[in-house]
């Protein structure tokens, strides 16, 4: 969710502009805020797995290197490379975690109509998407009331599956469960 954009949040005459989306106040069955975290503790159990792993290999690599009949200097020019190896994927694995540590807290404007509820924007300031829901529900209430606002929005209106289906005969689409 990194591209941002600002966009327009706006109730002009009984209609919820999202950007170019428009909502129309009477449909709105609920407006409510969620909060999106990265799975730090995830990330976390995946790196330390990792770092398991590697060094249970590194010493299966160090055994099977120190078994095998070298000659001196091919010997240390295994274990060199083997150690550069395994230095490289901790590395990788480090700055894995340190992505997923650093990723902020998104916010989203949930709108709910008589279909399925759709987050309609999301950012990183929980008080202005709050406000959001409290103004949208109080125009709701209130079929005279009129706001417009400027919002940076992180939504790039792909949050959950992805299926893109062209063409061919006897498609199911996506199947869960399967």
């Amino acid at each position: 969710m990194a591209k941002r954009t600002v966009i327009v949040v706006q109730v002009i005459r009984g209609i919820l502009w999202v950007g170019a989306e428009a909502y129309p106040l009477h449909n709105i069955a609920r407006a409510t805020t969620i909060r999106i975290d990265p799975n730090r503790k995830a990330a976390v159990w995946r790196f330390i797995k990792s770092v398991l792993v590697l060094a249970i290999l590194t010493v299966a690599a160090t055994v099977a290197i120190e078994r095998v009949e070298w000659p001196s200097s091919n010997k240390q020019d295994a274990m060199r490379g083997m150690a550069i190896f395994v230095l490289v994927l901790a590395a990788v694995f480090a700055v894995q975690l340190l992505l997923v540590l650093t990723m902020r807290t998104y916010y989203a404007l949930v709108i709910e109509t008589s279909g399925t509820p759709r987050a309609v924007l999301v950012s990183t300031n929980a008080r202005e998407v709050g406000g959001l829901v409290y103004r949208i529900t109080e125009a709701i209430s209130n079929p005279q009331a009129n706001f417009r606002t400027e919002i940076t929005n992180y939504y790039n209106n792909h949050i959950g599956d992805k299926i893109n289906q062209i063409g061919g005969i006897g498609n199911t689409g996506k199947r869960v469960g399967n």
